[in-house]
């Protein structure tokens, strides 16, 4: 069904309700004025109008086509890549195969390493000599007031 018979907040209410939406809430997010009973009243008024009833079904076909897609059937795609990668003697599309199979089952993470240095201040803007822990504490610690 062509998108431009629904207007844009029908569209919208579409789009709401298959993102989980109450049928209130997707009329009231879609833009429509009405509160209370009167939205619950108009919002079943829509959801029962052809053209958007057929919107409707189309995004759910859409959702449920995606869904289709599993771990398993991308493991499969990869195991064919491998295959693929042997078969033209690639042995980095091989390895990429493979980490993309380890990836996906959850048997390598990738992390990332933070590392730090510890930098003393100097003493004056201009010297290039360090002050140590000691020096740095005693010169920059607030002093209390008794």
């Amino acid at each position: 069904m062509p998108l431009s018979k629904l207007n844009i907040r029908q569209e919208r209410f579409c789009q709401g309700l298959i993102e989980g939406l109450t049928q209130t809430r997707a009329y009231v997010e879609a833009g429509y004025t009405a509160r209370g009973n009167a939205a619950e009243v108009e919002a079943s008024k829509m959801v029962r109008l052809p053209k958007v009833a057929a919107r409707v079904a189309q995004l759910r076909a859409a959702a449920a086509r995606r869904w289709e897609i599993t771990v398993d059937d991308l493991v499969a795609e990869l195991d064919v890549m491998l295959k693929l990668a042997h078969a033209t003697k690639n042995p980095s599309a091989g390895v990429t195969a493979i980490m993309g199979k380890a990836k996906l089952l959850g048997l390598v993470v990738d992390k990332a390493e933070v590392a730090t240095t510890l930098r003393k201040p100097l003493r004056e803007p201009g010297d290039t000599e360090r002050m140590s822990l000691e020096e740095w504490t005693a010169k920059f610690t607030p002093k209390r007031a008794n």
